[in-house]
């Protein structure tokens, strides 16, 4: 796996919030990315990994929510 340099290695987690921007999520993300990361001490790729994985964990949410209320009601 190749892992991106800005100083010091990205763990898995920040890789996986990273992967988790695609599409128009990504393009929105990158875009807010930057104004934070300048407001802020973390680096873009660290508020992009953030970004990522809320926006996974909502998915995660909305997909396993009926999913587990379908099996309830089963």
């Amino acid at each position: 796996m190749v892992m991106a340099h800005n100083g010091h290695q990205q763990g898995a987690i920040v890789t996986v919030g990273e992967a988790a921007l695609t599409g128009w999520r990504g393009t929105i993300g990158r875009a807010v990315a930057k104004p934070i990361a300048k407001r802020t001490r973390f680096d873009v790729e660290q508020i992009e990994a953030v970004l990522g994985l809320l926006l996974l964990a909502y998915t995660l949410y909305r997909l396993g929510r009926p999913l587990i209320e379908a099996a309830r009601n089963r």
